[in-house]
């Protein structure tokens, strides 16, 4: 998929641990959602200061002069669903814009247009102890609040859109204490620079977000068996394609992904109930960094009726970096 905004760099697998402070400010999720399911974190703020790009653990996830954490959910189908975009504390509204239009910025031209509006409908809350937090990308006619409005954590706010500056449907948000952007992952101001050093490290998200994530690798955003060969651009704005049935003259095991790096392969393995192998493939290493990404291998026969197992491997090389195993019932 072409990203305006390309990943650059790459991170290694360690796990995560920040030690959360007594007196540090407690953030939630930004939106009701179940993270790694649901909703996964895609961007986080660029760190480097200069041309390159670095997030928070100087790794690849963000782009050039990108302030804030990116939630998303999978596509505009489960936008129109309506998935609850929340407080992440207790705090009072500043401002607020509602009115613009959801959308996909996929050429300069639709950037262009989108100019001086980037943010997209959303809101600034005054937190406590000087902290500010801006929302960016609600969906139109969502807002349910308005300037002045006191908020408790966990409130609705309005609705996850894709407004603005928008390449996904997802919430941004921004996080700043006197006037001073910060990580809200790290805590660290992003004056400051990205760190290797996480066990030192103050997040500002609750134990249980940071417990769920993991800079280090891709994530896997849904897999399945279809009965026709996936299109990766129509993925963000209809969704996970429909599974295959026993009627369908052919069939693909297909998986979509975000944020892999370039040396990656992926692995497809799809068994039935006895175990036969049905598909075995790996693709080629990717060429470079891939906000996201999709692979599938089918063959062009109908799949009977049962149930198969599908399991999905992504590699570096001969390492296993990140995995998933799905039962999968073919009617």
């Amino acid at each position: 998929m072409r990203t305006l905004f390309p990943l650059l760099g790459s991170v290694l697998f360690t796990p995560l641990v920040f030690a959360v402070p007594a007196l540090a400010i407690e953030l939630g999720l930004p939106a009701q959602c179940e993270l790694g399911k649901t909703c996964f974190m895609q961007q986080y703020p660029d760190m480097d200061a200069g041309k390159g790009v670095a997030d928070p653990l100087c790794g690849s996830q963000s782009y050039d002069g990108h302030k804030g954490t990116d939630l998303r959910i999978l596509s505009l189908k489960d936008m129109e669903k309506g998935y609850p975009v929340i407080a992440v504390a207790d705090g009072k509204v500043l401002r607020v814009r509602d009115g613009e239009m959801d959308h996909l910025v996929e050429t300069e031209e639709d950037r262009v247009r989108i100019s001086g509006k980037e943010c997209g409908n959303g809101l600034v809350m005054q937190l406590k102890d000087g902290y500010e937090v801006q929302y960016c990308h609600l969906k139109k006619g969502s807002l349910t609040v308005q300037p002045g409005t006191n908020v408790r954590k966990g409130e609705h706010l309005g609705d996850i859109g894709s407004s603005g500056l928008a390449q996904f449907p997802h919430v941004h948000i921004t996080v700043s204490q006197n006037g001073e952007t910060l990580d809200p992952l790290t805590g660290r101001k992003l004056s400051e620079g990205c760190t290797a050093a996480t066990g030192q490290a103050a997040s500002l998200f609750s134990r249980d977000i940071v417990e769920k994530i993991d800079l280090t690798k891709p994530a896997i955003l849904a897999s399945g068996i279809a009965g026709k060969p996936v299109n990766h651009q129509a993925l963000v704005v209809e969704g996970p394609p429909a599974q295959a049935l026993s009627s369908d003259k052919l069939f693909v095991a297909w998986v979509w992904l975000a944020n892999l790096k370039k040396g990656n392969t992926i692995k497809l393995v799809l068994t039935d109930n006895q175990k036969n192998i049905v598909i075995d493939h790996t693709s080629k290493p990717i060429d470079r960094d891939k906000a996201t990404f999709s692979a599938f291998a089918g063959r062009k026969r109908a799949l009977p009726a049962g149930r198969y197992e599908l399991d999905v491997l992504v590699l570096q090389g001969d390492t296993d970096v990140r995995r998933t195993s799905s039962s999968i019932v073919v009617e």
